[in-house]
């Protein structure tokens, strides 16, 4: 019974949204928030990202939103410099991107130097994207490094302040996703907060590569996401929940080929629009397009060794007892992925190396019995050969990170002779976060009875969210915990809660007080969050526009908005109005005779309730407003 009421808890739902959350619009007490286009980022509405760095390469990645879906591919430029203002290019370079890949553009800048911040930009049709910042992977000599460290971002559950606190601290090198980056579940599905009150597109539950592609689409249009993104590389692995959840190799909890058609078909959409949202590089040389087991080096001082303990050798979940559960042949990793990590383990030349992954590793009991089977309690015979191979190799500086299970633990990874007091017997250490929004769980007697319990676990907190900061020297790696104060609206307040930290050659936690300082060196120069004002010619777009828009009203409407104007001289314009997709829906050329005293109607009555944003185009300058169409 405990086990089934932990497992309820880990079904980890979330719910997508609409545009942005800083222009969020409420009708009334009771209408879903959404997020909204910001028009001055047209049409790269979803923003900008990086991810992957090595010494000499990045991958950057953005999407361009048509204003009408064809089969016509869409010629995107780029650029890379080393200064904000995009004055010294280094590399730059086109490519071609249409509905195939989902309007999607990755590339994969090489020819970099190392240890080096970088901006980046696309253009299309004379329209600029915002800069990017990127960084470069250092090759020797690194004496500092910090991660900030996320995972389980349920939209509907609240505010991504995580996301907004990272971005305001900026005190790291890059980002490390964990996993359930988006959940696939309906529109109310789990844990909706009322007073937050966002929603997410599909309304259904995901299945088909479209479902799919639009819950990444809404994610990427909420502004703290985007912005992060934007000002950091990400280094990401999936979890459950970017295919389904409590997934395996052959399946998931969430699923029912019956009823949802064949699970592969399912697991193929969900890494398809993985590998086209994600600044993700796709590993050289494999037959799988979709792998995500790889390794990242930054430097002398650390090698992420990357899992998927997920998709691709799970064996279905059983429990945590019985004989197919203790089976020596029970994997989690999978043959050709366990057998990678070894090599990767023996042949590593940094100080430490971190496992990257997404389950618990260390043991979790409650009345002497292991709780969760989803997690490597399910899957004993795969851990002891893992720590094995660690301890027979006398492979040092191992560290785990995890993600998953919506709250925060500190353990010593125990061998049966582990020594609570001295940390003797201990394999290496595990560091797991707390959630970016999801719920935490509940557990009989709360964190300090499972301490109490389980003696190699030396820190947990079952429900707070946020994320943490791993910081990495030559002489030891710590974790700091920081709480955000609330997810139910943005705010920007936070709390450090806990440091620990692993000392070098030694395999077991330390307590400190104090949270990590960073290096000077981490800060560098932050892109600017809109793109640069564009006067290619004189028929050429500006951000900026002499023209005066006074009013919209009414707003709400029905049928008609009039555009209410303080200048007296339009003569002539355009006015466009786009839906929350970006896909342009109405377009009117408008003389002076279409005008009276300073004001345009609009008839909107053929346009479907939704909100719009528009722009009124003159002189080649544009002006930009946004509205709601309501029922009549």
């Amino acid at each position: 019974m405990i086990t089934k009421l932990l497992n309820s808890k880990f079904k980890k739902k979330s719910i997508v949204v609409f545009l942005t959350s800083m222009l969020c619009i409420n009708l009334n007490a009771q209408t879903l928030r959404t997020t909204n286009l910001e028009p001055c980022l047209a049409p790269f509405y979803h923003g900008v990202a990086s991810g992957d760095p090595m010494p000499d390469k990045v991958i950057i990645w953005t999407r361009v939103t048509p204003d009408t879906i064809s089969a016509n591919p869409i010629l995107v430029s780029w650029q890379m410099a080393t200064d904000t203002g995009m004055a010294n290019v280094v590399q730059s370079g086109s490519k071609l991107t249409d509905n195939t890949v989902d309007y999607t553009i990755k590339v994969d800048v090489t020819g970099l130097i190392a240890n080096t911040w970088y901006y980046y930009e696309f253009t299309v049709n004379g329209l600029k994207s915002p800069r990017g910042r990127t960084r470069t992977t250092p090759t020797t000599n690194v004496d500092s490094l910090r991660f900030a460290v996320v995972s389980c971002a349920n939209f509907e559950a609240g505010f991504f302040n995580a996301y907004k606190v990272l971005l305001n601290r900026a005190d790291f090198d890059a980002v490390i996703c964990l996993g359930d980056y988006i959940y696939e579940y309906n529109t109310g599905g789990y844990a909706p907060n009322a007073i937050a009150n966002r929603q997410w597109l599909p309304t259904n539950e995901i299945l088909s590569l479209s479902d799919y592609r639009q819950r990444y689409s809404t994610y990427h249009l909420d502004e703290d996401l985007r912005r992060l993104h934007q000002q950091f590389p990400f280094i990401t692995i999936w979890d459950d929940h970017e295919t389904a959840n409590d997934a395996w190799m052959n399946g998931a909890e969430n699923h029912t080929d019956a009823t949802e058609g064949p699970f592969a078909v399912r697991k193929a959409n969900s890494r398809q629009a993985y590998f086209e949202w994600l600044p993700i590089r796709p590993v050289a040389g494999s037959a799988d397009p979709y792998q995500i087991f790889r390794k990242l080096t930054y430097g002398n001082l650390v090698d992420f060794i990357m899992l998927d303990t997920r998709l691709h050798g799970r064996d279905v979940q059983a429990g945590t007892t019985g004989a197919v559960v203790t089976a020596s042949s029970r994997q989690l990793l999978g043959t050709d992925q366990f057998s990678w990590l070894g090599n990767r383990l023996d042949s590593s030349t940094t100080r430490w190396k971190i496992l990257t992954q997404q389950v618990m590793f260390a043991p979790l009991k409650v009345l002497g019995q292991a709780i969760n089977g989803d997690q490597w309690d399910g899957y004993p015979a795969e851990r002891t050969r893992v720590m094995n191979h660690i301890l027979n190799n006398n492979i040092s500086d191992v560290v785990v990170i995890t993600g998953d299970i919506h709250s925060s633990w500190a353990n010593d990874i125990p061998t049966a002779s582990y020594n609570s007091t001295t940390g003797g017997g201990s394999v290496g250490v595990e560091f797991v976060g707390p959630s970016v929004t999801s719920p935490g769980i509940s557990l009989p007697g709360g964190a300090s009875a499972i301490q109490l319990s389980n003696s190699h676990i030396k820190y947990a907190d079952l429900s707070q969210h946020g994320f943490y900061i791993l910081d990495v020297n030559n002489n030891r790696t710590q974790c700091d915990w920081f709480y955000v104060t609330t997810i139910d609206n943005s705010s920007l307040a936070y709390t450090h809660a806990k440091s620990m930290y692993v000392n070098h050659l030694e395999r077991f936690l330390r307590n400190t007080v104090s949270a990590s300082l960073p290096r000077p060196s981490v800060f560098g120069t932050m892109a600017p969050f809109c793109p640069r004002i564009i006067i290619p010619n004189p028929a050429g777009l500006s951000e900026y526009s002499d023209l005066k828009l006074l009013n919209v009203f009414p707003n709400p409407a029905e049928n008609q908005i009039i555009l209410s104007f303080l200048n007296n001289d339009i003569k002539n314009g355009t006015v466009t109005l786009y839906n929350s997709l970006g896909q342009k829906t109405y377009e009117l050329n408008f003389t002076e005779n279409a005008m009276y005293n300073s004001q345009l109607p609009l008839n909107i009555s053929e346009l479907n309730n939704g909100i719009y944003n528009g722009t009124v185009k003159r002189n080649g300058k544009l002006t930009f407003f946004k509205f709601v169409k309501t029922s009549n």
